[in-house]
């Protein structure tokens, strides 16, 4: 019996994801769990598995095709089993984005169009445009391999609709943003993925940087004071400076509900969250990805620290929950271990903030009697959406967030 290799959904924002490779070649023999293809999500790569034991029957979408998720990427079957009707490939051309539409002619008279067995061939993207649209698949013409109907002929079916009945005519083109049509150009997998939410985050947003230092003198007397009392294994990595401007971030994010929030231009528009989901931005050979510490304000210092090892480490090893993958609402990045001071983040949307740690720094001051002393100061770089949040309440929620590292036993409370 045939079975389908859907695109899997692997977060709760993914709508789509891009195939890289595929491993195995149609009427090759698979077997059930075995890596078949890879594909790129928003935020990571994963392998998809061979869903029974069989033969790569056929490879619905190719290599570099974006398909929307628990859309049929691939057929597997026993071996010379034959299916009668089969989806219609999605080749790299059929992408999410906007392109250029090149169509020769225009139906002057609107009737139904079938193919030769009765069904309709299309693209899932295709039928995904139609049903917006509201447009009878039936009254398209497909441009495709056996006529299947494509994106291009969805595109080009509602203009030609919104025109009155004339004699056979041209399009040449459709006007669009060169620049987006480009985005990821060149690059695959993860860097492609990475490439395009870097762009979209700067043209969806307006976004300002303000830097501030903490002083960690009390901090670091803090810390001594606990190891005094406590052992390593007690402490279990819980006073990490990481950690405690997490928890910080964490506190300050409750006071300040405008800096917890999402802003979708296209979709729910402007929503805060009582939640704190805290995304922890980590480096990967091949990346960049932001696995989520979910329901962070309901932890300790130790259930934080233990729960960011964790996910982060998972994350590392290609082991993340899928729940694990996004749905953050705001995030850290530290560029400290890479001797940073001040650095611009740029947003993780559709979050309206995020917040860069940078390099430890040593700074020599009077103290009262005039006599000089060593302190340490902590760098903060805070990103934040200047469409929703100004620069006042973003600095003072800035100014929250280093109260608590200068008075670190309220980290405790």
């Amino acid at each position: 019996m045939a079975t389908d290799v859907l695109m899997p959904k692997l977060g709760l924002t993914m709508t789509s994801g891009n195939v890289d490779e595929w491993f195995k070649k149609e009427g090759e023999p698979v077997k059930k769990g075995e890596p078949i293809c890879t594909i790129s999500s928003e935020k990571l790569t994963m392998d998809v598995e061979a869903p029974a034991d069989g033969v790569l029957l056929k490879v619905i979408a190719q290599q570099g095709a974006e398909v929307p998720v628990k859309e049929v990427i691939g057929i597997v079957a026993q071996d010379g089993e034959a299916i009668l009707s089969q989806p219609a490939e999605i080749a790299p051309e059929d992408k999410l984005e906007g392109k250029e539409i090149e169509q020769k002619n225009v139906p002057q008279i609107e009737k139904p169009i079938e193919s030769h067995s009765g069904r309709i061939f299309a693209s899932p993207l295709a039928r995904k445009l139609a049903k917006e649209k509201n447009i009878n698949l039936a009254l398209v013409r497909g441009t495709g391999g056996n006529n299947r109907i494509t994106r291009r002929d969805i595109e080009a079916y509602e203009i030609s609709s919104s025109k009155e009945v004339a004699p056979a005519v041209e399009i040449h083109s459709f006007p669009v943003n060169t620049a987006d049509r480009n985005l990821g150009t060149g690059l695959t997998g993860m860097r492609m993925v990475i490439a395009k939410r870097m762009r979209n985050s700067l043209a969806q947003s307006a976004q300002l940087t303000i830097h501030r230092k903490a002083d960690l003198t009390a901090f670091m007397l803090f810390k001594q004071t606990i190891k005094g009392h406590l052992t390593e294994t007690e402490i279990a990595g819980s006073l990490s400076l990481t950690v405690c401007v997490a928890k910080a971030t964490i506190l300050a994010l409750r006071e300040f509900p405008e800096m917890n929030s999402w802003y979708e231009l296209d979709m729910n528009g402007f929503q805060t969250f009582e939640e704190v989901h805290l995304g922890m931005a980590t480096a990967l050979s091949d990346g960049l990805m932001v696995p989520v510490i979910r329901n962070a304000h309901q932890m300790s210092l130790k259930e934080l620290s233990g729960n960011i090892t964790r996910t982060t480490q998972a994350a590392r090893e290609g082991s993340l929950e899928n729940d694990l993958v996004t749905g953050s609402t705001f995030t850290i990045t530290n560029l400290g271990q890479s001797g940073v001071e001040y650095f611009t983040p740029i947003l993780n949307t559709p979050e309206s903030g995020i917040l860069g740690i940078g390099s430890l720094q040593d700074k020599l001051t009077l103290d009262e009697e005039g006599q000089v002393v060593k302190s340490k100061e902590l760098p903060l770089s805070l990103t934040f959406d200047h469409q929703i949040i100004d620069g006042a309440p973003a600095a003072e929620f800035l100014a929250r967030v280093i109260y608590y590292l200068e008075n670190p036993y309220s980290l405790i409370l």
